[in-house]
């Protein structure tokens, strides 16, 4: 049997979706992570977590879908992103297939530094201490999409903050839930790919009738205790 898992993704217009804090009960089937070695040449290693003795932990999450910005799609084949946490902050690394055309691309931080406080699974329906540009890039025909991003604590960040105090920031790197966000700006548009590669939305977004759509997420649930709502797949 397929299991059910339904996941918000705080890209999908952030500030209105907290504000009308609808709860969705959708569920999506999520089918069981494939091995995927063609045209990425690399093996899926979902739910990895290793410690190194400089005090360092290593994760491994797989790649999912995500069909409306608010749920945990099927994984994508063969894709994975990992997260390196440690006392100075965040590095990520994003292996990926995408699959809305070729064009630019961003990559956002979205972070829970206390995730243990959250009223919901996987913290789906309260706000981000943070959501904050991590990188972009124009992807070319055929998908294949890695991006790379680092997080310091504190700020000030570089990327475009829509949600959360820049001059607070990541606080807890060791423990916080993290979810990275891939979003797709449609076609590159000359003289505007700086902004498409940089910013969540703008006068890009509507343009020859391609919306910006958030099309990937990777969660890594940090601090979820396992008696927390945060762990509860019920607690929506």
């Amino acid at each position: 049997m397929k299991n059910a898992v339904s996941r918000y993704s705080p890209t999908r217009s952030w500030r209105s979706n907290h504000e009308e804090n609808l709860p969705i009960r959708k569920l999506l089937a999520v089918a069981a992570a494939a091995l995927f070695l063609g045209a990425f040449g690399f093996t899926p290693q979902g739910g990895v977590r290793s410690a190194s003795a400089q005090g360092a932990t290593h994760e491994t999450e797989t790649v999912y879908t995500t069909p409306d910005g608010f749920l945990l799609g099927d994984p994508v084949p063969g894709a994975y992103a990992t997260l390196v946490r440690n006392r100075n902050g965040l590095t990520t690394s994003v292996h990926t297939l995408v699959a809305s055309g070729p064009g630019p691309y961003t990559l956002w931080w979205i972070i829970f530094n206390d995730p243990a406080a959250c009223v919901t699974y996987l913290c789906t329906f309260d706000l981000p201490d943070l959501a904050v540009n991590a990188a972009g890039k124009i992807v070319p025909p055929g998908g294949v999409a890695n991006f790379t991003g680092r997080l310091s604590p504190g700020g000030p960040y570089s990327g475009e903050v829509v949600i959360g105090d820049p001059d607070i920031g990541l606080t807890n790197p060791a423990g916080a839930l993290v979810t990275l966000v891939i979003r797709y700006h449609g076609p590159a548009i000359p003289g505007m790919i700086a902004q498409q590669l940089t910013y969540h939305s703008g006068d890009f977004c509507p343009t020859a009738g391609f919306p910006c759509i958030d099309e990937q997420i990777v969660v890594f649930p940090g601090e979820c205790g396992s008696s927390d709502p945060c762990s509860d797949p019920n607690a929506l």
